[in-house]
């Protein structure tokens, strides 16, 4: 997928796709992009995706280290409930504690707004936290370009039902966007 950042400034844009299809990596050469226009000071990032697991997820710092004044919102932990938990009752707490962990990044954007923000892997909020939150984030942001998972390949979720409702919440946040691009 080719898109400059120049297309999209002014305006909300989600980038949703299978694992692994390169929705990080966009984003990484996107905040790249706003770094070399000097946009640094006016951009936030908050990357929530969990470290690289079975080769699926990753941060946009194992693509790009974010330089000048780019301000990086990142939790110290972060799991793939999916993928880390054994049973319906480990996979709902892992996603409670990503819950707890990213809320309080989320309120500290709300406190102290950008111009520009990034947000890597909303989906990880999305299974247990409030999308009311994301998206008063998402409306204070004049240029927004997050990541989604959207795909059926990590569905099980061992019946804790986050898997449904990750959907309709990116679904959700696809209808408040200006632009949706599928990977």
């Amino acid at each position: 997928m080719s898109i400059r950042l120049k297309e999209i400034v002014g305006k909300k844009v989600l980038i949703v796709g299978e694992a692994g299809s390169g929705k990080t990596m966009l984003l990484a050469r996107l905040l790249e992009e706003a770094m070399v226009l000097g946009l640094s000071e006016e951009v936030t990032l908050i990357d929530l995706a969990p470290k690289k697991l079975d080769g699926l997820g990753g941060r946009v710092t194992d693509y790009l280290h974010p330089v000048g004044n780019v301000r990086l919102l990142m939790p110290k932990n972060v799991h793939a409930p999916r993928l880390s938990g054994k049973t319906k009752k480990e996979v709902l707490m892992l996603a409670e504690k990503n819950r707890e962990t990213i809320q309080p990044l989320l309120e500290e954007y709300i406190n102290k707004p950008t111009r520009v923000l990034f947000i890597n892997d909303v989906t990880i909020y999305l299974h247990a936290g409030d999308p009311d939150l994301l998206e008063r984030c998402i409306e204070l942001s004049e240029t927004f370009v997050g990541t989604a998972y959207y795909g059926t390949r990590l569905r099980d979720d061992k019946g804790s039902g986050i898997t449904v409702r990750e959907r309709a919440l990116t679904e959700r946040i696809m209808g408040k966007v200006d632009r949706v691009i599928f990977l």
